[in-house]
């Protein structure tokens, strides 16, 4: 048996990673051989009122949601409903149409992020927590998506594909995506602190940003409401006691399907080792598996445990060096205001929960969930300074905001625009789904995304036919927006459809992963009624 008196030994160090990464609460736990060996709760779930957080105090999962999600499309197919993972998505979803090779994806590509779709989340959040867009409009959103990979060629995360996804359980089951989750694994599990996104219940964690200087100041919750965009992508709220006991649940049943039983009797959860298993392969500097299953991702240890890559090697280290290779099933989660982490361990029957209140200025919830593992695994004596590592990635986080602010303003070449300022106003549309506002007040050109107030900011000439904008990254983080944008995403660039005629189009590179210049808009309007817009801070 596992002492809790190692873990209780590390509250010095979780402390100090929340005071430098500005996490103002926290809740995490420990299973290991199916019995819960540890939680803890450290600062507030409301700053205001001092009210502390505890084990069963919830936070909005983000990303862990994916999980779920695809343990309801899995009791579909063991119960019939859906005949199998491979099943086309315009077979369920009519307005899911492409007419490219894109139009073939099934279930399973959604799952496992290999559609090759660009991700577009520049395109569903907004300021202040608010979706851009209507949930009804996500098929055709994917159905419209450009194409940053060649199909199934590649691991691009999508969460529109899980947004979707959900709709797809709406579509089968005939019930709605929080009703199915609260029969098919809620209600059997004993899950009484998890629910779908809605009105706010008891004990809930407020939602925080953190500042430069790591004070935290409360922003807008996210994704509100039973019908909102992105609910089955990451807006279910759970509590540390509830998810040890869901991913106990994950373990046990795979343990007998191992055994060549198809299910566990009693439990609601079918086809564990199908959701387990990796369908592509994630970016890796190993020789070890790094890949993504459905809803989880798969990492041999030693290894990373992270999907992405952020560029900084010291900033993704290896975890489980010098110990007993093992198995990892994990996942982040990330929305403005909650950063969460798990890790699954199946052949010892361990898992490690982290849930914090905070868009926090790095990934601290991350760097805490390794110090678990490690301590975990009796591998201590071998693992990162991860105090170290969360001060570094926080000079790493803020240098690369203040790098993209200098990039844009050292790459001016054009102090005037090109056209006069008129000819630059319009609204412009893409594929169908997204608009963009040009607008002209006294001597000035605002972009007003989606005509918006709130996303409504100043725009500077930039190189020819281009201007910029720009946010401070405090003036970013009260916005509730993220900060990890390079400076393509702040630059907007205008055409014409023939060289010396009046603008017809911009470009905008909103995703990383989308070609130069980025995706087309066009203009549909000419003119806008000049009221002042609101600017953000430049």
């Amino acid at each position: 048996m596992v002492s809790s008196k190692k873990f209780a030994a590390l509250a010095p160090i979780i402390r100090d990673i929340c005071r430098t990464s500005g996490i103002p609460g926290i809740a995490l736990g420990v299973l290991h051989q199916d019995e819960v060996v540890y939680t803890a709760a450290y600062g507030f779930a409301d700053v205001e009122k001092q009210a502390p957080c505890d084990e069963d105090t919830t936070f909005v999962l983000g990303s862990l949601t994916k999980a779920m999600t695809a343990a309801l499309v899995s009791s579909l197919i063991h119960d019939g409903s859906l005949l199998s993972w491979d099943v086309p998505l315009k077979t369920i979803l009519p307005d899911f149409n492409r007419s490219d090779a894109y139009g073939d994806a099934t279930i399973a590509d959604l799952l496992c992020h290999r559609t090759g779709l660009a991700a577009l989340d520049s395109l569903w959040l907004a300021s202040d927590n608010v979706p851009f867009l209507a949930r009804s409009k996500a098929v055709h959103i994917l159905n419209h998506a450009p194409a940053a990979r060649a199909f199934r060629s590649h691991f691009v995360y999508n969460n529109f594909a899980y947004e979707v996804l959900g709709q797809v359980i709406e579509k089968v089951s005939g019930a709605s995506f929080a009703d199915f989750l609260q029969d098919r694994l809620l209600t059997p599990l004993g899950m009484t602190r998890t629910y779908y996104t809605g009105e706010c219940r008891e004990n809930e964690a407020k939602p925080y940003a953190a500042l430069e200087n790591a004070s935290v100041v409360q922003i807008a919750p996210p994704l509100k409401g039973k019908d909102v965009l992105m609910g089955s992508a990451g807006g279910i709220r759970s509590s540390v006691n509830d998810l040890l006991r869901l991913y106990s649940a994950f373990i046990s049943c795979a343990r007998d399907e191992m055994t060549f039983s198809d299910s566990t009797d009693g439990q609601p959860l079918k086809g564990v080792l199908d959701l387990w298993q990796g369908h592509i392969l994630l970016p890796s500097r190993s020789l070890r598996e790094r890949s993504y299953a459905y809803g989880w991702a798969r990492t041999q240890l030693p290894g990373i445990l992270s999907p992405g890559d952020n560029g900084k090697s010291e900033l993704d280290p290896m975890v489980g060096t010098g110990a007993p290779s093992r198995l990892a099933l994990h996942h982040g989660g990330s929305i403005p205001g909650f950063n969460t982490y798990n890790a699954l361990f199946p052949e010892t029957g361990s898992a490690i929960v982290v849930l914090t209140n905070s868009l926090s200025l790095n990934g601290g919830v991350r760097w805490i969930g390794e110090l678990l593992i490690e301590a975990l695994f009796n591998n201590l004596d071998n693992a990162q300074d991860y105090g170290k590592l969360a001060r570094m990635s926080v000079a790493s986080s803020l240098e690369r905001h203040i790098n993209v602010n200098r990039s844009l303003a050292d790459g001016r070449t054009a102090k005037t625009p090109t056209h006069p300022l008129n000819s630059y106003v319009g609204r412009y549309l893409n594929s169908g789904n997204f608009f963009i506002d040009i607008k002209h007040h006294e001597d000035s050109l605002y972009v007003s995304y989606m005509g918006r107030d709130a996303d409504t900011f100043g725009l500077v000439p930039y190189q020819e036919d281009s201007f910029y904008w720009s946010l401070s990254y405090d003036g970013c983080v009260k916005l509730a927006r993220e900060t990890g944008y390079d400076k393509e995403y702040f630059i907007i660039r205008f055409g014409s459809d023939v060289a010396g005629s009046d603008v017809t189009h911009l470009w905008w590179r909103h995703e990383y992963d989308l070609p130069e210049p980025g995706e087309s808009f066009h203009k549909i309007k000419e003119e806008l009624v000049p009221t002042k817009p609101i600017p953000g801070e430049l």
